[in-house]
Order: structure tokens, then sequence, then C-alpha cells
């Protein structure tokens, strides 16, 4: 067996290397990434050679010199259909087929088919997943000039869920979820089919702690939840691997359900900190703190921020209890998030000008880099462009220190230079250079794991908000509406309200034709609210 991919680009490679090995073609490898990483059908070919967007625009300027192109050019074509990519035209199609050794058609087999609807499908026996050509439920009033897509979902499956999780992946599921918002038509009536999929979530969410194949050692940390005194390495070792996937439902399906699970947990760890002994007491509380963290993360992006501050203060005392200075610098960071959000970028600077004091103790080139992140984005908030500007530096400087092969605390998963360029897309907003903020946010939109949808939607808001600007409304209405679709199953308050505030701000063209087609998807979506008066 080959070692642990540290990165999901490691993971997407040794899978494509052993699918080869297998004899798989190229194609048939590209249709295996699409469909288990959940990616479109221009990015998979190029996951499975392990290439970057970088390393295939080299290839094509070495073989066609005379049409020279560049990363940003393979960007926009991953991105297309999206109304922030652009189509790649047939030459350019036939030219990306050679360069991965597949037909035309593999590049285009995610988009919709608009032949005669099928037949409505039996019931799927040993699967919960539908076909990607499902055809929507009929009946569906579709807003005018928009078109009806495939759903990974459909609705008829939703009641299987629930009585098949226990045969499920967790992030499995939560793919699935995503890829099903990303192409549901708005017109589909969900409310009785979003009530069975929270449920369900809500089941999934609550699982990994027992979810253990092995059975001596799900005994094991059952014992030790009957009584703590029994704790030792085996279950901390547990504690900590289920942490990340703590994490990823946050960004996956929303605050809601994470924060029900984080409580959970935390309370649990609280019992063992008290009887832990004292050779394991750290890791004990180094998870006790991570949770706290976690909890007061979720509260943040429901809009409770004084408990959010009360839980980061909880977090940022039990990691000094545990001595881990590099868990002390990631709270730091993250009040200082909180105090620049909520509109006082001194605050915010305080914080994060101790996160840097405290990660230059540590050889952590993700400490230092996110410090100098949540540090540039006070500056800007407190109109300090030049310090700013020295900090986006710092900060990219540490992300190129980065290295994929070198282990990493798990709380550093969502910090890579995707995060940066999203950093400096808000900073250059925020400084009023639209133009930059534009460019850096085209960059950092396709290195997004889009499953990621908080991330990925706070993103999208930056660009469009960047549109804006600019006064292309038709552009930034279009990206408000992407956000709409992919945070279907993450209503996030702090995302629902970027929204809002986007929406406000396309007020005094409400009567365009753009506008009117956003809103006709916003009521479809139920996001019709109020804005909020906090900035990123």
């Amino acid at each position: 067996m080959g070692a642990q991919p540290r990165s999901r680009r490691q993971e997407q490679v040794q899978f494509a290397t052993e699918l080869r090995a297998a004899g798989k073609t190229w194609s048939e490898v590209s249709t295996a990434i699409r469909r288990r990483y959940r990616v479109n059908a221009r990015v998979a070919p190029r996951l499975a050679r392990g290439l970057s967007q970088r390393e295939v625009a080299e290839l094509w300027n070495q073989r066609w010199p005379d049409d020279p192109r560049t990363f940003k050019n393979i960007s926009t074509w991953e991105l297309w259909p999206a109304s922030t990519g652009h189509a790649p035209s047939l030459d350019t199609l036939n030219r990306l087929a050679q360069l991965y050794e597949c037909a035309v058609p593999d590049l285009l087999a995610d988009l919709p088919d608009h032949g005669p609807t099928p037949p409505e499908p039996s019931p799927v026996s040993g699967s919960t997943v539908a076909a990607a050509g499902a055809a929507p439920a009929s009946g569906a009033d579709f807003p005018d000039g928009l078109v009806a897509e495939p759903l990974m979902l459909p609705p008829q499956m939703a009641g299987t869920l629930v009585h098949r999780l226990h045969d499920l992946r967790f992030d499995e599921l939560a793919q699935a979820l995503i890829m099903w918002a990303q192409q549901a038509n708005p017109g589909l009536n969900r409310r009785e089919l979003l009530q069975k999929f929270s449920t369900a979530l809500t089941v999934a969410a609550a699982s990994p702690l027992l979810d253990i194949a092995d059975a001596d050692e799900r005994d094991r940390v059952a014992a030790v939840l009957d009584e703590p005194s029994r704790l030792d390495l085996a279950t901390i070792d547990h504690s900590e691997r289920v942490l990340q996937h703590y994490r990823r439902q946050g960004d996956i399906l929303g605050p809601q359900i994470a924060l029900q699970t984080a409580m959970a947990q935390r309370q649990v760890t609280a019992d063992l900190v008290t009887s832990a002994p004292a050779a394991l007491r750290p890791r004990v509380l180094t998870v006790y703190a991570e949770l706290s963290q976690m909890v007061g993360w979720q509260l943040y992006n429901l809009g409770d921020y004084r408990a959010a501050q009360y839980y980061y203060d909880d977090a940022r005392t039990a990691a000094h209890d545990a001595e881990n200075t590099e868990l002390v610098t990631y709270v730091l960071c993250t009040m200082s998030q909180l105090a620049t959000w909520q509109n006082k970028p001194r605050v915010g600077i305080d914080h994060a000008i101790a996160a840097q004091t405290w990660a230059d103790q540590v050889d952590s080139p993700a400490a230092r880099g996110y410090a100098a992140d949540v540090a540039a984005r006070a500056f800007a908030a407190a109109k300090q462009p030049d310090k700013a500007q020295r900090a986006l530096e710092q900060e990219h400087a540490a992300v190129r220190d980065i290295s994929v092969d070198a282990p990493a605390a798990s709380w550093w998963y969502f910090f890579n230079e995707s995060f940066y360029w999203g950093t400096e897309a808000e900073c250059a907003l925020t400084l009023g250079t639209p133009a930059k903020a534009l460019s850096a946010a085209r960059t950092s939109l396709p290195m997004i794991d889009p499953t990621n949808v908080h991330n990925h939607a706070h993103t999208l808001a930056l660009q469009s908000q960047a549109h804006l600007q600019q006064g292309d409304i038709a552009e930034a209405s279009a990206i408000v509406g992407d956000i709409a679709r992919i945070s279907s199953f993450n209503r996030s308050p702090r995302i629902t309200e970027r929204i809002a505030d986007l929406r406000t701000a396309l007020t005094p063209w409400q009567r365009s034709r753009a506008v009117r087609k956003l809103d006709d998807l916003l009521v479809h979506y139920r996001l019709t609210g109020s804005s909020s008066t906090n900035k990123s």
C-alpha cells in the first residue's frame, strides 16, 4: 500500500496512477476523477494527469507557439458554463483533447442532454445517487429565461437517504448534495425535500465519533465515553482524526448542522480533560481548544458575535494551557477576523499583531501566512494601505514556503494559495481598486475546492462586488445568482447577508433585465431578506 496522500492533489494523482496501472484509458480515468471528486469535464482530465493550469498552458505553448495561452485562459475555460467562465471554441476543445489524449465529447460530458425527456426511472436498489441525466420533477414553474437542468439527486430518492445513512460516508453524501445544489433548477419545489435532507444530514453529521470500522477501537472509544478515566492514546488519536471531519461539515453544510456536532463533542471532551493523565492532558486540551474554536466559528457564521467571542476566548485559554503555540496563533487569527468583520479594525490589528508574535515562535509557514492574512484585512479596513500591502507580501511569501509533503496541523486545511488570492481581492475592494480585486478573485476561484461552499461563495461575492464597482451590472447580477445556487444547502447567515448586501447595491438598476432575472431566482431560493451592515 502506498503512503497516505497529504493533500487532495496527491490523492487525485495516486488515484489516477492506480487506474492507469489497472489498464484504464485516460478517458476512463478522467471520468472516474470527475465522478469521485465532483469536478467538471474540463477539469477532470487535467487532474487525471496531475497538471496545474500553468503546466497545461506551458504544454499548449510548446505545441502551438503561434497561439500562446496563460493559466488564466485555462481557468476561464474550466469555469464555463458558470457565468464566471468563458466558453471554449471547438478549435480550443480539439486542442485540449489532443493535450489530454481524449475525445472532444469527453470534455463536454457533464453538460445537460436536451433531447427528449427519458421515462421516469424505476426505483433504484443498492444506490442512493441517480445518474447525472435524471430528469427534473415535472410541473416545475421555471422563471423566464431559465432552462431546466438535470439533478444528481431526484426528489424520489430523498426518503431513501434517511433509511440508508449507515451505508453512507458523510463526505460522499455531502459532495453529491453540493453537485445537486449546483445543478438543480430553482423552479423545483424543494421544501419537503430540504426538510428530509436536513434530517438525514443532521444524523449523518453526528455519526463520526463512533463511525469506526475496527471493532476493538470502537469498543475502546465507547468504554472511554462511559468512563472517562479509561482515556488512552487510541481514543485521543481517534478524536483528533475526526476534528477535520467536523470542520468540513461547516464548510459544506453550514453552521446550523455543524454547531450541534461541535457542541456535543466539546462537552464530551471537557469531561475527558478533567480526568486525563498528566502525560495526555496537553493533547486532550488541544482537542478541546479546537472544538471551542469550531463552536465560536459556527456562531460567528450564524451572526452571534458575542457568543463567538466567548468561545474564542475559551479556545485561546485552553490552547495556552496545552502550550500549543501554533493553535494559539490560529485562534488569535480568528479573533482578529471577527473584530474586523464587526467594523472594529483596530481591535483586529491588535489580535493580528499578537498572532504574528506567536507565529514567529513556531516553524509553521501556515501560521505566519494566516497571521499576515488577517493583519492585511484589518489594516485595509483601517485604511492603512501600505501596511496592508506589506502584510499581503508576507502572506504570499509564507504560502510559497508551504510544502505539500510536510505535515501540517489539521486546522490549516483551508489555507493555501487560493485563500491568499481571495484576501488580496478583499483588500483591493476595501481600498477601492476593483480591477485589482477582479483579477485576484479570478485567480483564486479555480483553485478553490468546490465542495467548500463557504470559501467558494465568499470569493464569488468578492468577484461580484468588483464587477459592481466597475459598473458591470449584468455580470455582477449573474454571479450573485451563482452564489444562491451553490449555497442551497449551506444557509449560513453570513452568506445570506452577502447576497442581500449585493442585491441592495444593485437597487439603482432593479428595473434592468439582469437584476429582474436575479430577483426571480432569489425568490425561488427563498433568499429575499434584509442586508447587513457588516463587511468582510
